[in-house]
């Protein structure tokens, strides 16, 4: 069994940066990937998928490359090379292939520890960080479920390509970032589609020349702490901006 102060679970760019964090601060540590690193953003997104911050914004903490457009949108492939170049060059090791089966507690000489299991050892820790990212498994409403079986039910995860989804119309269950890119790309391809909307934010892409996060950063607003909002909770459950990511510059709006 292998040592260590902290354990960090999962090199996307939330472990990765704790993990310079972590070095800054002389912690010794261990990242533990299953896969390659930035595997979600490379092998689970749709074909075209940009990111919705400008480059400017996408800077990692220690990462002094240059960016050639600072308002471009980063493909998620292009995203996930860059993560793989600042783990690359990142103080702490990295350990992809990795997977992490099992997280116990226990007590040793008087002091509470973790068990972090993989399918190629266990690590001793004092500390876990868990950094997997939201939305691993799919949601999938009941309703849908219970569709017959020659509808076709395809997780925003699942989807790639509108050549990729069966014939016939198409419903999209959700209106958030996700749920307007799938609909819009569906619908310039020709598919009739049907967007199944919630609660939801809209805003413009750009105001007076800038893009929205200029102004969402410049006012402060990207500074906020839940704890400062009027309504802590509600703010807890915003859902994602409806905002697309293309050059030249488009916006998606109901």
């Amino acid at each position: 069994m292998d040592t260590v102060h902290t354990v960090v679970i999962g090199a996307g760019h939330a472990g990765l940066v704790t993990s310079r964090a972590l070095a800054a601060a002389g912690v010794e540590h261990v990242v533990l990937e299953r896969g390659e690193v930035g595997r979600s953003w490379r092998d689970e997104r749709w074909d075209t998928l940009t990111l919705l911050t400008p480059a400017w914004m996408n800077a990692l903490p220690g990462d002094g490359r240059h960016v050639e457009d600072p308002d471009a949108f980063l493909t998620a492939r292009q995203f996930a090379a860059r993560l793989a170049d600042y783990a690359a060059s990142g103080p702490a090791p990295v350990l992809t292939g990795t997977a992490v089966e099992q997280v116990r507690a226990v007590a040793s000489e008087g002091t509470r520890r973790f068990r972090v299991a993989t399918q190629v050892g266990t690590w001793s820790a004092r500390n876990v960080v868990v950094a997997t990212g939201p939305g691993a498994h799919p949601v999938v409403p009941a309703a849908l479920r219970a569709l017959p079986a020659r509808v076709s039910v395809v997780p925003a995860l699942a989807y790639r390509r509108p050549s990729a989804v069966p014939p016939g119309a198409v419903l999209v269950v959700g209106a958030s970032s996700s749920g307007v890119q799938i609909a819009d790309e569906l619908a310039r391809s020709g598919r009739r589609v049907l967007l199944a909307v919630g609660r939801h934010t809209r805003v413009p892409r750009r105001y007076r020349g800038m893009d929205l996060y200029w102004w969402l950063q410049r006012t402060g607003r990207l500074d906020r702490r839940r704890t400062e909002l009027a309504d802590p909770g509600a703010g807890r459950h915003e859902p994602s901006l409806q905002l697309v990511g293309r050059e030249p510059v488009h916006a998606v709006d109901l």
